[in-house]
C-alpha cells in the first residue's frame, strides 16, 4: 500500500472507534509525534501524573486479568 491508502485505512478504523480512552491515548501519541523535545518530556510527566491518578482511583487490572487480556490479542 502507498502512504495515501495507511491513511485513508487508518481514518476508516478511526471513524468506527467508540472507546474514549483510545481516542485519548491516540491523541496523545499523535501530539507527542508532533511536539518538540521540551513539549514531549511535559507531554509525558503529565501521561505519567494521569496514570498515577488512574491507578489510585482503581482504573487498572490485574497481572492475571492483563495476561488474560493479552491472550485474546490477535484473535477475530
Amino acid at each position: 500500500m502507498d502512504i495515501k491508502a495507511e491513511i485513508n485505512w487508518i481514518h476508516q478504523e478511526i471513524d468506527k472507534v467508540k472507546d474514549p480512552s483510545f481516542v485519548q491515548k491516540l491523541k496523545s501519541l499523535l501530539q507527542s509525534v508532533n511536539n518538540s523535545d521540551i513539549e514531549s518530556d511535559a507531554s509525558y510527566n503529565i501521561d505519567i501524573d494521569n496514570a498515577l491518578d488512574s491507578i489510585k482511583k482503581g482504573n487498572f487490572y490485574t497481572e492475571d486479568q492483563a495476561k488474560e487480556i493479552a491472550k485474546k490479542w490477535g484473535r477475530k
